[in-house]
């Protein structure tokens, strides 16, 4: 028995220690696991808490976006009106900046990398807001086109491209760590899962602890679900309000997600979208380019950046510039994320500066024009190829300054060395015509024009152009040489000489014919018969000749004249001027005095000397065409002697086939009729050379009125018809270039009668050339128009070059265009007319418009901004208008419980609808406005009284009062308002804000929800 009960207290005793063993090693297992736990616990708190820093982090990093964006807006609204308000968001935008960049510091994240891209934000912030200083410094300066053409650059866009990439980088590495927290604190509390089965049997043992531990580890693990799900509800707000367009696919391009940008720019909301294909609204043309890009993100693991084409609803077409990047989602599969920019504005602009300078090229190569620009910071200077072509070097020729100027001769050199100083030294542009010896040493005259320049860099350059006159300056010189030569031969004839239009006013005598009055050529041209015939004794005889000539009918006749008191006979012949149709242009007047046969002998005699001595071709013959006399000009060309007997020739045996033809069917008639024949024919001069020459074949009758001999006077005019050839091709090359310019050209002369048009005119003025030619402004276009084009007409007719613009509302195209007149010299440089050339400005004008536009307007609601609000209130504040002006402050109550509760999207839907209550209240001419966030204003015009102003401000109480339904859920909020009423005083538009918003604090405190 003992030897049992010593057994048993054995086995008792050894039970108890393996219990005290097992209760020892549950505990420590116990103490282990709560220990455990504890840490696991707040290592999930602190994560939670830097999950919770990271995610404002982004928020303030997407702030720093749009208060750039706040801070642009305002510089270009500044720069394109010129008013001080627009500065108010820009320096809003850059007081808040300072405290949003504290985003960057102390970022709980121990990377190199991120760091070196929290300075490189750094360093974008800082190239971007002094590009917008540099503007405005300009603008404030007076140097307004410098600071547009500052903005106009894409310096500010890149600098803008280059912070919002270096943003993204930044917030995606913060994403990626916060996402790898994530997978940490899942890892942990699988970790922690295990451990909690390891300690069952603990936490059998010691049961009470274990209930308190399970109760912490639930309470630890709801908290981190809490503090999880908040973040994602975070993450997700901030992906809902981006302006990209940003979806997730599958790799095959199914969409399983799409914020509201995308949505609103391919249309249908979140359902319809969800399982679409991303290629689906890729342009077909561009969907190899889009998949290979897409392939290659999701091979190489790195984001992809493209540019295409997308369809839209509609029809329409834009330019989506993507950037592509791999993901993967919880389950470990891969995933697209897509965010896109709506580029279609900056594609078009490219697409139209491309054409624009493949025009200006042609249009160089057309016209002959070659350009150059002069570097005077490095002394360089650089040729377009049609430069290199006039100067016959070779493309790769490298010009040099003194090398350019080495090939014009002494005077030219001289000239163009003292234009490029008063460039230099006052900003002068020149404009030369010079002789020019080219590198294979031909001898050509250029026009060299150049202008001082300073970039938006600040080199200094002189940059031009060269253009080959050769031909035009060859072909003035020989026809000012021929007009000279036949006023030579026309005042050298003892034959009156003239030529009169359909109103009687000579247009052309010859100096015989000027001295039947006493007076000069010059006085005699421009005046008509009754004006020039002050005794009256002939002027009915010859008015009525001349409506007869006038009327086609050729009329010969002799009339007595008293010229210096003698009575003098007159053999005058009226031969008509006829048009291309058989029109009456004018008539041409030729007269011969044979008042006695002693006078005609003489005349005879210097006619003769006239004929021997001059170089023209002059030929006598019978009524039957036997050669009688040539002249010693025709002998020599046709290599007949001087003695030689010219009896036995016939007229015809020097003429061509063609004008023998001639002869015979248009010449003699025309002498049977007129007995005289001008015009051009050909001969066959020694060497069976044939000539072109200026004809003149006169008929002469015996007493009976029978043909009794025919003389022919004949010039070489084959330098003339070359001449003209030339100056034909010339101007058919001009009128072509004139032709397909795209802007309206017109001609006018000094009455502002259209000379002129180009086919852009026509089609833009709706009028056949043939019905405006001829015809002024004012005939055509009425009184209205032309008396707000006549005084720049004028100015252009007194030689100053103009351009203004005019704007026809009523048109469908060219509703704004920019009119520039230059003057049209003749050769001794008075104006004889204008040319105008009108351009077509209705793009830029309504881009301007939509700048402002975009810089007054709230984006959120779609009224006036607190920029357009200070300008539309300043303009309306003047001394009359003052008086009857009510403004409304009023300012939303309980509005911040509906962002907390139901979020921004809500808020913002809310701040819609109200603003949309607010205009259908007011009238047209009234103006509201979102001064920022909850607060608003209301501009009214010409309010009788101040009971009128509380009126309305009554029906703004109410509509705030109203209930407003926004996705199914019905919320109410209240509007206090406050009045003003009439400003008096000198700065009108601050008292009355002042008053308003004293007024709308009053109501608040009243209680809210009232007007006072």
């Amino acid at each position: 028995m003992d030897a049992a009960h010593r057994a048993h207290r054995e086995r008792q005793r050894m039970w108890l220690a393996i219990t005290a063993v097992a209760l020892l090693l549950a505990l420590l297992s116990l103490i282990a696991g709560t220990v455990r736990f504890a840490q696991h616990a707040a290592y999930a708190n602190q994560e939670s808490e830097r999950q919770v820093d990271l995610n404002g982090r982004i928020r303030q990093m997407q702030e720093i976006l749009h208060a750039v964006g706040d801070a642009e807006t305002g510089q270009r609204g500044y720069l394109l009106t010129g008013r001080p308000a627009y500065l108010q968001p820009y320096r809003h935008a850059t007081d808040r900046l300072p405290a949003l960049m504290k985003s960057l510091d102390d970022v709980p994240i121990h990377s190199a990398s991120f760091q070196e891209r929290a300075a490189s934000v750094r360093h974008a912030m800082r190239l971007k807001l002094d590009e917008l200083a540099e503007t405005i410094r300009l603008q404030d300066a007076g140097r307004r086109d410098e600071a547009l053409q500052l903005m106009e650059t894409d310096g500010g866009k890149r600098y803008m491209d280059f912070l919002r990439s270096e943003l993204d980088e930044t917030m995606r590495e913060i994403r990626e760590n916060r996402d790898a927290s994530t997978a940490q604190l899942l890892a942990v509390n699988e970790s922690m899962r295990r451990w909690a089965i390891w300690t069952v049997a603990a936490l059998l043992v010691c049961i009470g602890l274990a209930a308190v531990q399970i109760a912490l580890l639930a309470s630890t693990q709801r908290r981190y679900a809490r503090h999880l799900a908040e973040s994602e509800m975070r993450h997700r707000a901030l992906v809902e309000e981006q302006h990209e367009l940003i979806s997730l696919s599958t790799p095959e391009g199914v969409i399983s997600y799409a914020n509201p940008a995308f949505r609103q720019c391919f249309g249908g909301d979140a359902v319809e979208l969800v399982g679409r294909n991303l290629y689906d609204f890729v342009d077909p043309a561009d969907r190899p380019m889009v998949r290979q890009q897409i392939d290659a993100a999701l091979s190489s693991g790195l984001p992809q950046q493209a540019e295409n084409r997308v369809s839209l609803p509609g029809g329409q077409t834009k330019w989506i510039a993507w950037t592509n990047s791999p993901q993967r989602d919880h389950a470990g599969r891969p995933r697209l994320h897509s965010v896109g920019r709506d580029v279609t504005e900056r594609r078009h602009a490219e697409d139209a500066l491309r054409a624009s300078q493949a025009f200006l090229a042609r249009t160089g190569r057309v016209a002959g024009v070659g350009g150059w620009e002069l570097d005077l910071t490095g002394g360089a200077m650089s040729w377009s190829s049609e430069m290199k072509r006039i100067h016959d070097v070779p493309e790769d020729y490298a010009p040099t300054l003194e090398k350019a100027i080495a090939a014009y001769d002494p005077e030219g050199q001289a000239q163009l060395r003292q234009a490029l100083r008063r460039a230099v030294d006052l900003g002068q542009p020149f404009d030369l015509e010079l002789p020019l010896r080219t590198d294979a040493g031909r001898q050509i005259w250029v026009r060299a024009v150049g202008e001082f320049e300073v970039d938006a860099h600040g080199r200094r350059r002189i940059a031009g152009a060269c253009q080959d006159i050769t031909e035009r300056k060859t072909l003035e010189a020989q026809l000012a040489q021929s007009e000279q030569f036949i006023r030579q031969v026309t005042d050298h004839q003892p034959v009156r000489i003239a030529y009169v239009d359909r109103g009687l006013r000579y247009r052309f005598v010859n100096k015989a014919h000027a001295r039947r009055y006493g007076l000069a050529k010059e006085q005699v041209l421009g005046k008509t018969l009754a004006e020039l015939d002050t005794n009256g004794a002939a002027l009915p005889h010859v008015e009525r000749r001349l409506a007869e000539a006038l009327a086609g009918q050729p009329q010969r006749f002799e009339h007595e004249e008293i010229i210096d008191g003698d009575v003098r006979l007159i053999d005058t012949q009226l031969i008509p001027d006829e048009g291309p149709e058989g029109q009456v242009r004018g008539v041409y007047l030729t007269g011969v005095d044979i008042t006695a046969s002693k006078a005609t002998e003489r005349q005879l005699r210097e006619l003769n000397q006239i004929l021997e001595h001059t170089t023209d071709f002059i030929v006598q013959t019978d009524w039957t065409g036997q050669v009688q006399y040539m002249n010693p000009a025709a002998r020599r060309a046709l290599a007949i002697g001087l003695d030689e007997d010219v009896s036995r020739r016939r007229f015809t045996d020097f003429n061509t086939p063609q004008t023998t033809q001639r002869y015979e069917q248009e010449i003699m008639p025309a002498l049977r009729q007129a007995a005289v024949w001008i015009g051009e024919t050909t001969v066959v001069l020694a060497g069976h050379r044939i000539t072109p020459v200026s004809h003149m074949v006169i008929a002469h009758r015996d007493a009976e009125g029978r043909m009794s001999r025919y003389s022919a006077v004949m010039r070489d005019i084959s330098e003339d018809v070359a001449a003209r050839a030339q100056l034909r091709q010339q101007t058919a090359t001009l009128g072509a270039v004139v032709e397909a310019i795209p802007a309206m050209v017109a001609v006018f002369d000094a009455q502002f009668r259209y000379r002129l048009v180009n086919r852009a005119f026509e089609r833009w003025r709706g009028k056949d050339r043939s019905a405006i030619v001829g015809r002024t402004m004012a005939e055509l276009f009425g009184q209205q128009e032309h008396d707000i084009s006549w005084p720049w007409a004028l100015r252009a007719l007194a030689g100053e070059t103009v351009s203004y613009e005019k704007d026809y509302p009523h048109m469908a195209q060219h509703r704004h265009v920019s009119v520039a007149y230059v003057p049209l010299r003749l050769d001794d440089g008075t104006v004889d007319g204008a040319i105008g050339v009108v351009q077509d400005i209705t793009t830029h004008r309504e881009q301007e418009r939509r700048l402002i536009n975009l810089a007054e307007r709230d984006a959120l609601t779609g009224v006036l901004n607190r920029a357009g609000f200070n300008a539309y209130l300043g303009a309306k504040c003047e001394p009359k208008a003052a008086t009857t002006l009510g403004l409304l402050y009023i300012d939303l109550d309980h509005f911040k419980p509906v962002n907390d509760t139901h979020g921004h999207p809500v808020g913002d839907e809310l701040l819609r609808q109200f603003a949309q209550r607010l205009q259908s209240i007011v009238r047209p001419t009234d103006a509201v406005a979102r001064l920022g966030g909850d607060e608003f204003a209301l501009v009214l015009c010409d309010v009788a009284s101040l009971a009128n102003a509380q009126a309305v401000a009554d029906k703004v109480v109410e509509a705030g009062r109203s209930p407003f339904d926004i996705g199914g859920r019905r919320l109410q909020v209240s509007a206090s308002v406050g009045v003003a009423f009439g400003a008096a005083e000198p700065n009108a538009s601050q008292g009355l804000i002042e008053r308003a918003d004293a007024a709308v604090y009053a109501a608040k405190a009243a209680g809210r929800g009232r007007r006072i």
